[in-house]
């Protein structure tokens, strides 16, 4: 066969590396590049999250301040409790927002400074609310202090303090978001400029290999279309091998139905002389002879019926085997339920049970798989013939995602360690006077199994009956 032509493989590995390596570490330094940028930015995204949440929780500690502020004031000037539930409320929710506050800002010192100020000035409040609220409820002159509004002022104080840590934290995100820009900027112009000259350097590379193996191109198209001459010529030479190995394959079908003629038509009529001979030497003569001679004319007449059952068998096998396939759908249950009808017709005194499971769709030849089941029934109604309680079933397994039909008997089964001789043509595992046949029933059941694309196995014990599984595929001609 000729060979492909190709580049010599250590000039082809020095364009490789001149044609990939160079961009590829360019590339992979963009790459680098734009990871660490797209890193910092994620970070500055983060710190922009960060500071959209210290903005919103000193929002919320503003507000509880404020309740509490108002709901004390409401209180003394009107002396209605309802306002001490937005006041109670407030300091509840007070130390946990103020703790949240004060995570949110962990890596700040400035800004943990202007929250220790917050917390010592709360403390202070929270000081002078006691004192108004004893007063109060002692009697005291607790209107002095409103009058004064001493406490407004310290109030006045914890929202400068708030005030001033949004500002210098409004001030930390307007920060960030420049720089998260610039670097952006810097990102996009950087990567365009890498990426032109990445493609520069391409182009360079790739028109300088082009010319380099355009030298080669016309020394490889000659000896291409010299190779595809040969192989044509080659394809001329298998055709013309193909159609006469055709021809004698056909020629060997055309003497195989011939022999198979001979053997059904020549075979048969001597076969058919023995018998009828051996019957009317029994009919005629029956009388002077003896015991021992009309057992040996009987051996004979069996001897010649076996014969002409095996004749049968063989011509159905090669037959069933050659036959074409029609593959179109096929309901299982129903042709199994019309083999064990005539099963039943055929012997009406026994008492068998048959459980068939419904509705076992498959695709195949219809008349093909009608054989199977009419083997692997009529050997289940064989080998139950001793069993007053027979079951013959017939159902479907899920195995590896794909159905396995199953047909199983309660008859007298047989050993595993000769399970290899089942599907063998004139194999046996039981005597002829323990039940009949010619053992070719199976065979003929493994060829038609096979023709479908699929197995068949068996599994049994002696004296607790058997199960043949077989799958089933699209047929195969």
């Amino acid at each position: 066969m000729p060979t492909v032509p190709r580049l010599d493989p250590q000039r082809f590995r020095h364009i490789l590396l001149r044609s990939v390596a160079m961009p590829a570490m360019l590339l992979t330094l963009l790459a680098g590049l734009l990871f660490w940028e797209v890193r910092q930015l994620l970070q500055a995204d983060e710190a922009a999250d960060r500071s959209d949440a210290v903005l919103a929780e000193a929002t919320r500690v503003r507000q509880l301040l404020i309740d509490r502020e108002t709901g004390l004031r409401g209180y003394l000037l009107t002396h209605d409790p309802a306002f001490l539930a937005p006041y109670h409320a407030a300091a509840r929710h007070l130390p946990e927002a103020l703790a949240r506050l004060e995570s949110l800002i962990a890596g700040s010192p400035d800004q943990l400074a202007r929250m220790h100020d917050l917390r010592v000035r709360w403390a202070d409040w929270e000081t002078f609310a006691d004192e108004e609220l004893r007063r109060f409820r002692t009697g005291g002159d607790w209107l002095t202090l409103v009058v004064e509004a001493e406490g407004k002022r310290r109030m006045d104080g914890l929202r400068e303090l708030l005030d001033a840590l949004n500002a210098a934290e409004r001030e930390r995100a307007a920060h960030r978001g420049a720089t998260a820009e610039r670097q952006a900027q810097l990102v996009l112009w950087g990567g365009a400029a890498w990426l032109l000259l990445t493609g520069a350097l391409l182009a360079w590379t790739g028109r300088r290999q082009l010319v380099l193996m355009s030298r080669d191109y016309e020394s490889l198209l000659e000896q291409a279309q010299t190779q595809a001459q040969a192989l044509r010529a080659s394809e001329a030479r298998l055709e013309a091998r193909v159609a006469q190995r055709t021809q004698e394959l056909t020629a060997a079908n055309h003497e195989l139905e011939s022999f198979s003629y001979s053997v059904s038509h020549d075979l048969r009529a001597p076969l058919r002389a023995v018998d009828g001979f051996s019957q009317a030497l029994m009919e005629d003569e029956g009388e002077r002879i003896s015991q021992e001679g009309q057992e040996h004319l009987r051996r004979l007449r069996a001897a010649a019926t076996r014969m002409a059952q095996l004749i049968d068998d063989l011509l159905r096998l090669s037959r069933l085997t050659r036959a074409e396939l029609r593959c179109e759908p096929v309901d299982l249950s129903a042709l199994a339920r019309e083999v064990a009808d005539i099963l039943q017709r055929s012997e009406p005194g026994r008492q068998v049970t048959f459980d068939i499971a419904p509705g076992l769709m498959t695709r195949g030849d219809a008349r093909l798989l009608r054989v199977v089941l009419e083997n692997l029934f009529g050997n289940a109604w064989k080998f139950t013939s001793q069993r007053s309680d027979a079951r013959i079933a017939l159902f479907a397994e899920s195995r590896d995602g794909r159905p396995h039909y199953c047909v199983r008997d309660n008859g007298v089964g047989f050993d595993m360690a000769y399970a290899d001789k089942l599907f063998s043509p004139f194999q046996r595992l039981h005597r002829p006077d323990e039940f009949p046949g010619t053992g070719v029933g199976l065979a003929t059941v493994q060829r038609i199994i096979r023709r479908h694309g699929g197995d068949i196995s068996a599994e049994a014990v002696p004296g607790g009956g058997a199960t043949f599984r077989f799958t089933l595929e699209e047929a195969r001609t």
